[in-house]
Parts: C-alpha cells; sequence; structure tokens
C-alpha cells in the first residue's frame, strides 16, 4: 500500500485536496503508479527467489482526511490528506510452520533499498503474528522506518510468528495478510513539504494545494534499474536524481563544466563527474573532505541541493552525511524557506545569492 500525504491546514486547502485527489483516484489523471511497473519488479523478485509472483487487484484505494498526530499540541485545524494505492503482491514472504519469513523480495529489487527525506516504510504483522529478531524497533506493534535511510544487506531480513499477536486465537492455515505500507510524502511536490508530517519535525508549514504534483515511482525504480544495468549501484555516489514532475525523465545531474555530458535519453552512459581541486582526484577523497572542498570552492556556502547535483550522490545520501557533519561541528545547517542552506563554521549564511 502506497501513501501519498497532504498537509491541509484549512478549509479552502481541504477542499482543493478532496478535488485533486477525486481527478487522481476517479478520473485517472496524472496517475503516478504503474502496475505493470511492480509486476516487473515482481517477475525479477521471482526470478531471484524462484517463488511465482504476481502483481493482483492494483489500483486507487480512495482518499480520505485525517487530523495531524504529533507529540506537541495539536492544531485542530491542521490535518493530513491522503491517497491511497494498494495492490496484492503473491508470494512476497515464505511460510515455514507457524512462521512467516520476510527479506529475500526486499533483496531481489532496488524498491525498498532506501527511503528518502520525508518517506517512510511501515511493515505490519498479520492478525495474531508478532514479529520477532527485529532489526529495528516496533511502533504500536508495526516496523517503521523513517528516511533518510539507506538499508543494508540484511536491514529487512524479518520473522514473524504466529500466536505472538495480542489477537486472540491461532489463524488456520495461510489465510493471513502482510501489510507493508510506503508513505511517500518524500514524492509529492508541494510547498513547504519539507516540514513534513510523519516525521513530526519542528514546524508544520501551510501547503499550497493548489500546486500539488505527484512524482512518477516508475520513473524512480526505472532509473534504479537503469544504473543497475550500466553496474553504478555498487558506486557511492548513489542513485540518479529524479526531477519533481509527473513528467520528467531521470537525468543525473552535471556540474557546471561544458565538457562534462550525460546521454540519458538513450540510457548509454550515466556520469557524474567532479572536477579536480588542487591537483586532488576527487574520487580519492573521503565523502566529508568531498563536501568540505566543495563548501570552500564556493565561498564557504551552498544550498543542499547545489551538493546533490556536484557530487550526483542520492538525496538520501547527502542528506545523512550533512547531518552527521553538522553533528561533529564540521558544518552548519540552515532551514531557510524549503532549502537547506550549508556553511562552513563562522561563515555568514545571510551572503548566499
Amino acid at each position: 500500500m502506497i501513501e501519498s500525504r497532504f498537509l491541509v491546514t484549512n478549509e479552502s486547502e481541504a477542499e482543493s485536496f478532496r478535488n485533486y485527489a477525486e481527478t487522481v483516484v476517479t478520473d485517472r489523471e496524472d496517475e503516478p503508479y504503474d502496475r505493470q511497473t511492480f509486476q516487473e519488479y515482481a517477475d525479477r523478485a521471482s526470478e531471484s527467489t524462484g517463488r511465482e509472483m504476481s502483481i493482483e487487484n492494483a489500483g486507487w484505494a480512495g482518499y480520505r482526511i485525517e487530523k495531524l498526530e504529533t507529540d506537541g499540541e495539536t492544531n485542530e485545524n491542521v490535518r493530513v490528506g491522503i491517497i491511497t494505492y494498494s495492490f496484492t503482491w503473491t508470494n512476497f514472504a515464505t511460510v515455514d510452520g507457524d512462521r512467516i519469513h520476510v527479506g529475500d523480495t526486499f533483496e531481489a529489487t532496488p524498491l525498498f533499498r532506501q527511503l528518502n527525506d520525508g518517506q517512510r516504510l511501515v511493515i505490519e504483522s498479520p492478525d495474531n503474528y508478532g514479529f520477532v529478531n527485529t532489526p529495528t524497533s516496533t511502533v504500536d506493534g508495526a516496523l517503521i522506518w523513517d528516511g533518510p535511510h539507506e538499508f543494508g544487506p540484511n536491514d529487512l531480513q524479518i520473522t514473524i510468528l504466529r500466536g505472538a499477536g495480542p489477537n486472540g486465537p491461532s489463524v488456520s492455515g495461510l489465510s493471513w495478510q502482510l501489510v507493508v505500507l510506503i508513505a511517500l510524502v518524500g514524492l509529492v511536490i508541494v510547498a513547504g513539504s519539507a516540514g513534513y508530517i510523519l516525521a513530526q519535525r519542528d514546524s508544520l508549514p501551510s501547503i499550497s494545494l493548489d500546486r500539488l504534483q505527484s512524482l512518477s515511482i516508475s520513473e524512480s525504480l526505472r532509473a534504479s534499474e537503469l544504473l543497475e544495468r550500466h553496474g553504478s549501484t555498487e558506486d557511492d555516489r548513489g542513485p540518479v536524481a529524479v526531477n519533481g514532475n509527473s513528467n520528467s525523465e531521470p537525468v543525473p545531474t552535471t556540474t557546471t563544466d561544458p565538457s562534462v555530458s550525460s546521454e540519458t535519453k538513450s540510457g548509454t552512459q550515466l556520469e557524474f563527474e567532479e572536477p579536480g581541486y588542487d591537483g586532488v582526484d576527487p574520487e580519492l577523497l573521503s565523502d566529508e573532505e568531498r563536501v568540505l572542498r566543495l563548501l570552500k570552492r564556493n565561498g564557504g556556502r551552498m544550498k543542499q541541493a547545489s551538493i546533490v547535483s556536484e557530487t550526483g550522490w542520492s538525496n538520501a545520501k547527502v542528506s545523512q552525511l550533512l547531518s552527521k557533519m553538522d553533528d561533529d561541528d564540521e558544518i552548519e545547517k540552515l532551514r531557510i524557506g524549503r532549502e537547506n542552506l550549508i556553511t562552513l563554521p563562522g561563515v555568514d549564511p545571510t551572503e548566499l545569492d
């Protein structure tokens, strides 16, 4: 199940959301998800695991508006508009007696390899089942990961035991359903989306819902697949960044050097290049050193998006790296509107053009 979530702060925005959601769900306009794309990934997982898999009952499950749950004070006017897309992925997991094993399907496709900032992955167990040997802590009986996060080889190896849940007698046979929820707030282009809903960050910015657009997950998945075909997923640069609109192509960003090019339309070349600095090959530097060098080259101030563009790394990787560097006092992060401004310590951020 995939949920796209939008912050709604007044009745006018609520009406705008309903009109938009009705258009998407009923009229199928600007439809961001493609059943065939998910089937291709099921086929890929089937080939890897040896289990026959299929995508069934794919389609929009509707939309709704809910109150926003936060840890702080609740504003009754602040709500969340949710559009839900769901499908059944058969043979996603394996059953061994009273145990369900999940993991090989996750590893077989790039669909679940990373979460970007503003995304959440939720895995819920069937009735009367519970998680054992969990790779992360449970919240209300569910496993939850918030982006940015990159999954390691065994991070999604999960065992679910029958009888470990709180819901009464055991379930007979194979009558169970594993719910995998992907909250793709990060794949929605809205004003102030980084303020975020599920992650419950410091502020709750208003959203101009007339600007809603959905980013096609199929483009993001195909970008990952294309990179894999060219052997790039083992590179620490991360997957291609996808522009934020439903008609965009997955285009890798490059530096402003006119000698650097990427033949992305034909899919024959996918490169990220960073010019040398002080005669040192950037590939010989650590990630932190590359960021510091970029900042020094740009007067000690850069937008986070510019660092993503310059390095060719994924948004998730850059976000994680900058958070670590900020914690280590190597840089300073400042939120200005919808932009993250990164500066060297002691640099005046107000001088940024």
